[in-house]
């Protein structure tokens, strides 16, 4: 079994980031479709109703729960601990610690699972106190069906940080595939005859899904369960120590989700409309930024125990470069296109045009964070990987704090409704990256430098540039097609080939090394065909 838990050789330049995020990129975007398609669904069954908004209130606690309670938290303290034990190939101590931490992890997902159900009423009314009471009540029953999903939760994200740990990335990347599908597969057959009780339970085993699929890549990397329970041993020790700071790090966006989640409660459908909004923003923004977050943290992490700091600095700044090159594009295209994106996925069935509207404006408001989303989620996982997760906490702290003033200012006085909301979240998260960055950069040298900056320039003028062509096509295109799901699909695919391929010309003629790298990624891929 030591043999097979072998760690490779940390090859990230800039070449290899590109090229396997990208293909991480593609297994997660396949996944990520079929999430589209769920949600999809879900908006022409249910709309922006009674119906939806007792659904996604209702899967949301239990998920808020699990983020505020462990979330990012099981990866983020296992994988540097798992990856110590790696380094100094002390294998089976490794496979040991990993068992323990799987066995601990149930327990207290089996605690936080019987305290949702059993104040589920208490929790609905703090959290949604708007709904009137035939939601509130639909709410609680659903509740009682998907609290379960946090077992599975944790114990799907523990195994993802054992695999992503052994240099299995592809698996973890798609894991989502498999219970998308089944609430697909749902939706077209059960879903006239069960309802909205049945859509919960295919939920719930969708999540129990994520969690059987990954057993046949731990068996082959040389994992093997075992019913280990030792709360004092050297490993669950330095979770312990890491575990609070990280948890209150990663708080900001539970938090956020919960704060908005009680005021949307005051505006008809504005629950539905904010969660389509950030499901949109998630499933197709936040590929990008978790499959890079995922590729490098393992690789951080050991660089961190083998204290090599030079190739630590040199890694952040790649991913930084990397970020910056594929969000910004990706947050102007969501900012341009967010109507015929939200009436192409969404619109048609119980979803209207007034829902498009407001589904809409928290998407643009949403959008304007999204680098800063990308920018914190690298650098926290670079401040996790040091083993200091101190830092990242009390810049959440604050970020959690900004955030709530900004929503109620921009909720109750300025009146913005759920796009005050979106836009209060996406300020907090650019605060807390620029905060990061600047911390990261004093503590190891050379993390944004001059090279970094004219990066970021050379993008935002190739931005600019895709921003005119995108404008001035969709413009062109809103004059000549209609509202046929052809027209649809044309008004939002054209503009984004025209973008794609402004940005990557544009890019290339300034030098910029990720487009020259991608141009001749594809040049070969062509030689090949």
């Amino acid at each position: 079994m030591s043999s097979r838990l072998g760690v490779r050789r940390d090859m990230f330049n800039t070449k290899s980031a590109v090229k396997t995020v990208s293909f991480m990129m593609i297994a997660t975007l396949t996944a990520k479709m079929l999430g589209m398609l769920r949600d999809m669904l879900l908006a022409v069954n249910y709309g922006t109703g009674w119906e939806a908004e007792a659904f996604l209130t209702a899967i949301r606690i239990p998920i808020m729960f699990f983020d505020i309670g462990l979330g990012a938290a099981i990866s983020s303290t296992f994988i540097p601990v798992f990856n110590t034990y790696l380094q100094n190939e002390d294998k089976e101590k490794a496979i040991r610690f990993s068992n323990n931490f799987v066995n601990i992890v149930l327990l207290i997902t089996a605690l936080i699972t019987f305290l949702g159900i059993l104040f589920a009423r208490q929790l609905a009314d703090f959290i949604a106190p708007g709904l009137d009471e035939q939601t509130i009540l639909l709410t609680i029953r659903l509740m009682h069906i998907l609290f379960p999903m946090i077992v599975f939760t944790g114990l799907a994200y523990s195994y993802v940080g054992i695999l992503q740990s052994l240099n299995e990335f592809n698996i973890p990347a798609a894991i989502s595939l498999v219970s998308n599908a089944i609430v697909i597969i749902y939706f077209i057959f059960f879903n006239r005859s069960l309802g909205i009780f049945g859509l919960a339970v295919a939920m719930l085993v969708g999540w129990a899904a994520q969690v059987i699929v990954q057993i046949p890549s731990l068996k082959k990397k040389g994992y093997a369960y075992r019913p280990v329970l030792d709360f004092k041993s050297e490993g669950i020790r330095k979770v312990a120590l890491l575990t609070l700071p990280i948890l209150i790090s990663t708080w900001v966006q539970p938090i956020n989700g919960m704060v908005n989640l009680r005021l949307a409660t005051n505006i008809q459908g504005g629950i539905a409309a904010l969660e389509y909004a950030y499901r949109l923003f998630i499933n197709i923004g936040g590929i990008f930024t978790y499959a890079l977050t995922n590729l490098i943290f393992p690789s951080l992490s050991r660089m961190s125990a083998g204290e090599n700091r030079e190739q630590f600095a040199k890694l952040m700044t790649t991913a930084l470069r990397t970020v910056i090159y594929f969000i910004i594009p990706l947050m102007v295209g969501f900012i341009t296109l967010r109507v015929p994106l939200v009436r192409l996925i969404y619109e048609r069935g119980a979803f209207d045009a007034a829902s498009t509207k407001m589904t809409a404006v928290a998407l643009l408001f949403y959008a304007m964070g999204m680098l800063g989303f990308a920018v914190q989620e690298t650098m926290s996982k670079g401040f996790y990987a040091l083993h200091e997760a101190s830092t990242p906490m009390k810049v959440a702290v604050g970020g959690i704090t900004l955030n709530i003033i900004l929503s109620f200012v921009f909720f109750r006085y300025l009146e913005l409704g759920v796009g005050g909301l979106a836009l209060a979240a996406s300020v907090a998260s650019t605060v807390i990256a620029v905060t990061l960055v600047v911390v990261m950069h004093k503590k190891i040298q050379g993390i944004f430098n001059m090279q970094v900056l004219v990066h970021f320039l050379k993008v935002v003028f190739a931005v600019m540039v895709m921003g005119i062509v995108v404008m001035g096509i969709g413009q062109i295109l809103d004059i000549r097609l209609g509202s046929t799901l052809t027209d649809r699909v044309l008004r939002l695919g054209i503009p984004v080939i025209a973008g794609v391929l402004t940005y990557g010309i544009v890019t290339f003629m300034l030098g910029v090394k990720e487009a020259k790298v991608g141009w001749h990624m594809i040049k070969d891929q062509w030689k090949r065909v």
